[in-house]
């Protein structure tokens, strides 16, 4: 099966498992809305309150309170240490949930059924964000460039999707982290025309031989020969070199095929 096909077919399971991912902790941030109980205490109970740009929240009491850049845990920690040490309460016990996330966010581009920008949950993987952008599409490349910003430069790192799936040992699915973007190239493709049923252009598998790239075309003509093939190849600037092609001759990328008609 198609490695696009197994994300579509992946994405409904990692969908699901999207708010349970364990790896990594969420740092709160602008816009996220988390809700504040005390135990004991439902009178400080705050249901949904949103983290301004200031990364404060206001809470009965106290005020307002900075959790910007803190997981939720270190969150309600600070709380408890702000009640603490106003005499409000002697051993307060505090949670806090993040209600809705909204701060953390990564783009998804490219050749997927639906890209745009993606919050992102605590662990969220690059399987997940593919997920969510609905997949790669039939045009899509297998593999993704990860676009990161690492000490100030901006680092590109291509990963393999069938290495993600490999049975014997999976690639490693990275964390994905705000500001990221994940960008889906085209595929490779090459072109045919000439004496084949259906001329066009089409993706190119990994050692594919003009003869599999003839029978991707619909096969020859009754009046197209395979013998005396050509392949107008891609070079330096803007030139192309022609080539003449068998059976088992390798197919690059952009490769423009021309089958010829049988002299019989």
């Amino acid at each position: 099966m198609r490695i696009r096909q197994l994300l579509l077919l992946a994405g409904f399971v990692l969908a699901l498992a999207v708010g349970s991912a364990q790896a990594g902790e969420y740092m709160l941030g602008t816009g996220d809305i988390v809700s504040v109980s005390v135990y004991g205490h439902p009178e400080l109970e705050v249901k949904a309150v949103e983290v301004d740009a200031k990364g404060e929240v206001v809470l009965p009491l106290l005020g307002y309170v900075a959790i910007g850049g803190m997981s939720p845990t270190g969150a309600g920690k600070a709380v408890a240490a702000k009640l603490k040490e106003g005499g409000f309460i002697l051993k307060p016990y505090v949670n806090l949930l993040v209600v809705k996330y909204d701060s953390q966010q990564a783009v998804v581009l490219g050749n997927v059924n639906k890209p745009g920008q993606y919050v992102l949950q605590r662990g969220s993987r690059l399987t997940d964000l593919l997920a969510q952008a609905g997949g790669v599409s039939p045009t899509g490349a297998d593999t993704v460039i990860l676009q990161r910003d690492q000490n100030g430069k901006r680092v590109d790192t291509s990963i393999a999707l069938n290495g993600l799936f490999a049975d014997a040992a999976p690639a490693a699915d990275p964390t994905i982290a705000s500001g990221d973007v994940i960008y889906v190239p085209q595929a490779p493709v090459f072109y045919i025309e000439g004496e084949v049923q259906k001329p066009g252009a089409y993706r190119l598998e990994p050692g594919m031989t003009l003869l599999q790239a003839i029978a991707l075309g619909g096969g020859l003509t009754r009046r197209g020969t395979a013998s005396g093939a050509d392949i107008h190849r891609p070079g330096a600037g803007d030139k192309f070199e022609t080539l003449s092609a068998r059976a088992d001759t390798p197919i690059r990328a952009n490769d423009v095929i021309n089958i010829g008609q049988s002299l019989f």
